[in-house]
């Protein structure tokens, strides 16, 4: 499978009780695709307004490692499309039919 390479970068963001731990994902060229934040413990979520790549995966998806986000994320930004990204998803173990949102991961 196709991949590009990104970078997590570390940041604070801003919330209402302070700085919170969070990362800028990074490809190519500097562009900023979104970002990456803790969520409920131990899980990652993440998050854009500008790239349906991300978006493709779903409201609040969760993930149990940084290392997973990169990878997932290294994936799906190769791909042209958000509707590759849906395909992908739905006909790899990360889709869970069962489930509200139809991700797992």
């Amino acid at each position: 499978m196709k991949t590009t390479k990104i970078e997590l970068r570390e940041v604070k963001l801003g919330t209402l009780s302070g700085a919170s731990q969070g990362w800028l994902i990074v490809g190519q060229d500097e562009v900023i695709h979104g970002m990456a934040h803790p969520i409920d413990g131990e899980l990652f979520t993440i998050s854009s307004t500008t790239d349906p790549r991300i978006q493709a995966f779903g409201w609040c998806p969760m993930f149990d490692s940084l290392a997973h986000v990169q990878n997932d994320l290294e994936i799906a930004l190769a791909m042209q499309s958000a509707a590759d990204v849906e395909e992908w998803i739905e006909q790899s173990e990360r889709y869970d039919e069962d489930s509200n949102s139809g991700l797992t991961h």
